[in-house]
């Protein structure tokens, strides 16, 4: 039996695969120390801690101190990516709906897990190329670091400038600055100074921390250059989660994303995946940016 021009729920057990495969793609998933939480919304109350023991003289009276709750709330986008192929395809696809899957996630995923570091760090939709309103990008928040000509001394600036409160857990590079450290050589043995980055630049660790490489870090499809050559910090501050089951849909007919061009007449179908996603940043103060100096903000780098 042919396939209907349906929507197909995809099994949560392959929804995960899907936002693992993300992984390849966004720095962010990467990074976080946990698995995205599926199908669930949040907003966070995040709690300061800044409670000190106190020493206190046999009979002196107890003092207290005041905690306040700061709600950050989960900022949600819906992400869609609609793929047209030859509809030869489509026979294929005949004898089990979830052979979908096996044409539309490689590239939709991979389109998933990019455009969530697209939106965080840069508050811009790689699709339509635009700056998205409403969105603050983490590359505006974080602390800002101007770039040198000394790369190692630039690792050890980021680092001094995230706020001391927090713990270093990652660090997210641009492929430009991952070829950079590559190249940096001990002058006196010619050994390369940062061994851990191999020649494709998929970078595991540095420093002894997590490291990942992404086009997504710079925003490669953005213009002018962002001039981002790193994140730095604490991603466990960045929270994000799917709130909607991931929705895959085989279109047969008309002009689905409306190009002037109807499927039918061209023999074409359409793949099309649609998902939701929520994140949130804690405090962005526990992260902190490298740009080169001319795209650099006047957020003062420091504690």
């Amino acid at each position: 039996m042919a396939l209907e021009s349906s929507k197909v729920l995809l099994p949560k057990e392959v929804a995960t695969v899907v936002t693992k495969r993300a992984k390849d793609t966004s720095t962010i998933a990467a990074l976080s120390p946990s698995e995205p939480q599926l199908f669930i919304d949040k907003d966070y109350m995040v709690f300061t801690g800044s409670s000190e023991a106190e020493v206190v003289a046999e009979g002196e009276q107890k003092t207290s101190y005041e905690e306040a709750l700061t709600p950050v709330v989960g900022k949600r986008f819906k992400v869609v990516t609609t793929t047209r192929v030859s509809d030869e395809l489509t026979f294929a696809d005949d004898d089990a709906k979830l052979q979908i899957i096996s044409h539309i996630q490689d590239d939709q995923a991979a389109a998933l897990g990019r455009v969530l570091d697209y939106v965080v760090y840069h508050g811009f939709d790689p699709k339509k190329k635009a700056t998205l309103a409403g969105f603050e990008p983490l590359s505006g928040q974080a602390v800002q670091v101007p770039a040198t000509d000394d790369i190692v001394a630039d690792l050890d600036t980021l680092a001094e400038a995230v706020s001391d409160e927090y713990d270093i857990t990652g660090i997210a590079l641009s492929k430009k600055m991952a070829a950079e450290l590559r190249k940096v050589r001990v002058p006196s043995t010619g050994q390369r100074f940062y061994p851990e980055v191999p020649i494709n630049l998929q970078v595991g660790t540095l420093d002894g921390i997590s490291a990942a490489t992404s086009g997504t870090v710079n925003g490669r499809l953005i213009t002018p250059d962002t001039g981002i050559k790193a994140f730095l910090g604490d991603f466990s501050l960045i929270k994000w989660g799917m709130v909607r089951d991931i929705w895959s849909e085989i279109i047969r007919y008309g002009d689905p994303d409306q190009i002037g061009k109807d499927l039918k007449a061209y023999n074409q179908v359409a793949y099309r995946t649609e998902a939701i996603y929520s994140y949130a940043i804690l405090d962005p103060k526990g992260l902190a940016v490298l740009k080169t100096p001319d795209t650099t903000t006047t957020t003062k780098a420091g504690k």
